[in-house]
Protein backbone atom coordinates (compact mmCIF):
# COMPACT_ATOMS: atom_id res chain seq x y z
CA UNK A 1 0.00 0.00 0.00
CA UNK A 2 1.03 3.76 -0.53
CA UNK A 3 1.61 5.85 2.19
CA UNK A 4 -0.50 8.05 0.86
CA UNK A 5 -3.46 6.16 1.37
CA UNK A 6 -2.56 4.56 4.64
CA UNK A 7 -2.00 8.46 5.91
CA UNK A 8 -5.72 8.89 4.61
CA UNK A 9 -9.20 9.15 6.69
CA UNK A 10 -10.71 6.60 3.94
CA UNK A 11 -9.18 3.56 5.79
CA UNK A 12 -9.66 4.72 9.56
CA UNK A 13 -13.12 6.33 8.85
CA UNK A 14 -16.13 4.81 10.61
CA UNK A 15 -18.81 3.02 8.43
CA UNK A 16 -21.68 5.57 7.87
CA UNK A 17 -25.05 3.72 7.78
CA UNK A 18 -26.84 3.57 5.06
CA UNK A 19 -29.34 7.10 4.64
CA UNK A 20 -33.00 5.94 3.67
CA UNK A 21 -34.76 8.06 1.34
CA UNK A 22 -37.73 10.17 3.32
CA UNK A 23 -41.07 9.18 1.06
CA UNK A 24 -42.63 12.59 0.05
CA UNK A 25 -46.55 12.94 0.94
CA UNK A 26 -46.78 14.32 -2.59
CA UNK A 27 -45.61 10.35 -3.85
CA UNK A 28 -47.47 8.45 -1.94
CA UNK A 29 -50.58 6.88 -3.48
CA UNK A 30 -53.84 7.65 -1.79
CA UNK A 31 -56.64 5.76 -0.54
CA UNK A 32 -58.74 7.32 -3.92
CA UNK A 33 -56.39 5.09 -6.23
CA UNK A 34 -56.79 1.99 -4.69
CA UNK A 35 -60.56 1.91 -4.42
CA UNK A 36 -60.93 2.95 -8.28
CA UNK A 37 -58.69 -0.72 -8.01
CA UNK A 38 -61.16 -2.29 -6.28
CA UNK A 39 -63.90 -1.52 -8.41
CA UNK A 40 -62.39 -1.86 -11.71
CA UNK A 41 -61.67 -5.42 -10.50
CA UNK A 42 -65.40 -5.57 -9.63
CA UNK A 43 -66.86 -4.53 -12.79
CA UNK A 44 -64.42 -7.12 -14.32
CA UNK A 45 -66.02 -10.03 -12.57
CA UNK A 46 -68.96 -8.75 -13.07
CA UNK A 47 -68.44 -8.66 -16.95
CA UNK A 48 -67.16 -11.86 -16.60
CA UNK A 49 -70.35 -13.39 -15.10
CA UNK A 50 -73.17 -11.67 -17.21
CA UNK A 51 -71.04 -11.93 -20.58
CA UNK A 52 -69.67 -15.23 -19.61
CA UNK A 53 -66.67 -14.45 -22.10
CA UNK A 54 -63.16 -14.95 -20.75
CA UNK A 55 -61.56 -12.97 -23.59
CA UNK A 56 -63.84 -9.97 -22.75
CA UNK A 57 -62.58 -10.48 -19.31
CA UNK A 58 -58.89 -10.63 -19.53
CA UNK A 59 -59.42 -7.58 -22.30
CA UNK A 60 -60.64 -5.46 -19.43
CA UNK A 61 -58.50 -7.05 -16.71
CA UNK A 62 -55.25 -6.23 -18.76
CA UNK A 63 -56.60 -2.63 -19.94
CA UNK A 64 -57.36 -1.78 -16.17
CA UNK A 65 -54.32 -2.73 -14.93
CA UNK A 66 -51.94 -0.92 -17.88
CA UNK A 67 -54.10 2.02 -17.30
CA UNK A 68 -53.30 2.21 -13.35
CA UNK A 69 -49.33 0.56 -14.22
CA UNK A 70 -48.63 3.53 -16.27
CA UNK A 71 -50.44 6.23 -13.64
CA UNK A 72 -48.87 5.07 -10.65
CA UNK A 73 -45.58 3.17 -11.84
CA UNK A 74 -43.92 2.24 -8.80
CA UNK A 75 -44.87 -1.21 -7.42
CA UNK A 76 -47.12 -2.45 -10.21
CA UNK A 77 -48.32 -5.48 -8.63
CA UNK A 78 -50.03 -3.90 -6.54
CA UNK A 79 -52.67 -2.98 -9.64
CA UNK A 80 -52.31 -6.53 -10.81
CA UNK A 81 -53.59 -8.29 -7.70
CA UNK A 82 -56.51 -5.26 -6.56
CA UNK A 83 -57.94 -5.21 -10.19
CA UNK A 84 -57.75 -9.26 -10.68
CA UNK A 85 -59.09 -10.77 -7.35
CA UNK A 86 -62.37 -8.99 -8.26
CA UNK A 87 -62.76 -11.56 -11.08
CA UNK A 88 -62.89 -14.28 -8.46
CA UNK A 89 -64.34 -12.26 -5.43
CA UNK A 90 -67.86 -11.82 -8.14
CA UNK A 91 -67.96 -15.50 -9.32
CA UNK A 92 -67.29 -16.24 -5.46
CA UNK A 93 -70.36 -14.16 -5.03
CA UNK A 94 -72.50 -15.01 -7.77
CA UNK A 95 -71.53 -18.96 -6.84
CA UNK A 96 -72.79 -19.07 -2.98
CA UNK A 97 -74.70 -15.93 -2.69
CA UNK A 98 -77.04 -16.10 -6.02
CA UNK A 99 -76.52 -19.41 -6.55
CA UNK A 100 -75.50 -19.67 -9.96
CA UNK A 101 -73.79 -22.86 -10.60
CA UNK A 102 -70.31 -22.45 -12.51
CA UNK A 103 -68.17 -25.05 -14.37
CA UNK A 104 -64.66 -26.14 -13.48
CA UNK A 105 -63.42 -23.93 -17.07
CA UNK A 106 -65.22 -20.72 -15.49
CA UNK A 107 -63.18 -21.18 -12.12
CA UNK A 108 -60.51 -21.82 -13.91
CA UNK A 109 -60.06 -18.77 -16.06
CA UNK A 110 -61.34 -16.69 -13.66
CA UNK A 111 -57.82 -17.49 -12.06
CA UNK A 112 -55.80 -17.46 -15.62
CA UNK A 113 -57.18 -14.02 -15.36
CA UNK A 114 -53.95 -12.97 -13.47
CA UNK A 115 -51.88 -13.65 -16.48
CA UNK A 116 -53.87 -10.85 -17.98
CA UNK A 117 -53.85 -8.59 -15.13
CA UNK A 118 -49.39 -9.48 -15.05
CA UNK A 119 -49.19 -8.40 -18.23
CA UNK A 120 -51.49 -5.11 -18.56
CA UNK A 121 -49.77 -3.76 -15.06
CA UNK A 122 -46.26 -4.69 -15.66
CA UNK A 123 -47.00 -3.48 -19.15
CA UNK A 124 -48.20 -0.67 -17.96
CA UNK A 125 -45.53 0.05 -15.86
CA UNK A 126 -42.06 -0.36 -18.46
CA UNK A 127 -44.67 1.17 -20.41
CA UNK A 128 -44.09 4.59 -18.39
CA UNK A 129 -40.71 4.05 -17.67
CA UNK A 130 -40.63 4.48 -21.79
CA UNK A 131 -42.52 7.95 -21.61
CA UNK A 132 -40.74 9.53 -18.80
CA UNK A 133 -37.08 8.09 -19.96
CA UNK A 134 -37.49 8.46 -23.78
CA UNK A 135 -40.24 11.28 -24.64
CA UNK A 136 -39.65 13.79 -21.49
CA UNK A 137 -35.68 13.20 -21.30
CA UNK A 138 -35.62 11.79 -17.49
CA UNK A 139 -32.91 9.94 -16.40
CA UNK A 140 -29.85 8.90 -17.83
Amino acid sequence: MSSALLHSNVLHSPVQPAVRPRINSASRTSFVVYAIAILLGLFSGWVNQKVDDALLTALCVLAFTMMLGAWKSPRPWRWVLLVWVGVPIVLAYYHFIVKWPHDRGQVYGAFLQLLAASAGGFGGHFMRQMIDHVFLKQGD
